[in-house]
């Protein structure tokens, strides 16, 4: 029994605490940041009608407790427009990893302030970004691909430091339990389990990206096919995606899964915070494999110059010929190469008369 004991306690230990690699958190915070620079951005055109003072909602309602937020201890435009201002830089810098973890930290709060100032236009994909801004704060972001990497040491920039995952595995329980909890709730809802919750949220025209065609919606078999499949997806994700061999397989049908409902229906940023979510679960020596290659094919391509072939074979100014080629004949320096627009050297032009 305590030999068993031991090896769980050995195995809670190797999950959160074993050092790895930080190259799977670079990629995601710069994911990350992409998303919620896009997320901070698309609050520009409304800010004044949402969040402003003579908006639909003047004053922050109280939306149960902990609704806590900056826009509720300081009012008025001016501090709206520092808040929009401060979110976006500090989602640009922790997408290019400039002082990573105190960006991440600005960035969380002012979602979270935005969010709790008018909970009336917040959706499920707010939240999923606010939570993984949590999470990057708490986790070393800044240890790879970022500028904190390159002020410390130059050097070694293109090294990935070890750290301990368990703000990484936070995000990956994030995903997981996230998929548990949406199967649990339409396992409980009748329209899910008569296999026509689907066919239901694609009747409301009002959060529709596109018109669905009416033999979807009025067919029972199309119906239960995308309700009970997105259910089954969605479990299979909650429960596979910790298995390494059926990761690979698991994870396409979730991105075909969110695709879909992202080009139907108006969910936000919520199906790109779920594939920046996606990318914690990329092993770290993978993670790696792809930035150093990466790097190696942006450098040929650099060193090769624009003239290169589109195949990629032809070689850079200065390259010396391959073994075996045929050195090219050089012309001398008197001889005369025509051109099919010049006259031969031996056909004098004739002056027109005048």
């Amino acid at each position: 029994m305590k030999q068993q004991f031991n090896g769980v306690v050995a195995a809670w230990q190797r999950f959160w605490f074993d050092p790895q690699q930080t190259s799977t958190l670079a990629i995601f915070r710069i994911a990350f940041g992409l998303v919620a620079l896009g997320w901070t951005a698309t609050l520009g055109p409304n800010l004044a009608a949402f969040y402003g003072p003579h908006g639909v909602l003047p004053h922050q309602i109280p939306d149960g407790p902990g609704a806590w937020g900056v826009l509720d201890i300081w009012h008025g435009w001016v501090a709206v427009v520092v808040l929009f201002a401060v979110t976006l830089t500090a989602a640009a810098a922790l997408t290019v990893g400039l002082f990573s973890r105190l960006a991440a930290a600005l960035l969380w709060i002012g979602i979270v302030s935005f969010e709790h100032r008018n909970f009336l236009v917040s959706n499920s994909g707010d939240g999923l970004v606010r939570n993984l801004a949590f999470f990057c704060m708490l986790a070393p972001s800044g240890e790879s691909l970022s500028i904190d990497r390159l002020f410390k040491t130059r050097e070694r920039f293109w090294e990935f430091p070890e750290r301990a995952p368990w703000a990484l595995r936070l995000i990956q329980l994030q995903i997981s339990i996230g998929y548990l909890t949406a199967v649990w709730d339409k396992s409980g809802n009748a329209l899910w389990r008569a296999g026509t919750g689907v066919s239901y949220s694609l009747r409301i025209q009002d959060i529709h990206r596109f018109a669905t065609p009416s033999f979807i919606t009025h067919s029972v078999v199309i119906a239960e096919l995308f309700t009970y499949g997105t259910l089954l997806t969605e479990l299979s994700l909650a429960i596979l995606i910790w298995n390494k061999t059926l990761r690979p397989w698991v994870l396409p049908m979730g991105v075909l899964l969110h695709l879909s409902i992202d080009f139907w229906v108006l969910v936000g940023f919520f199906s790109y915070a779920m594939f920046c979510g996606y990318i914690a679960f990329t092993p770290p020596e993978t993670a790696s494999r792809w930035i150093l290659a990466a790097r190696d094919r942006v450098r040929r391509i650099r060193s090769r110059g624009p003239a290169a072939d589109a195949d990629g074979d032809a070689p850079a100014e200065g390259d010396a010929p391959a073994e075996g080629d045929a050195p090219a004949e050089s012309a001398q320096p008197n001889d005369v190469v025509p051109t099919p627009h010049s006259t031969p050297p031996s056909t004098p032009r004739l002056r027109p008369q005048e």
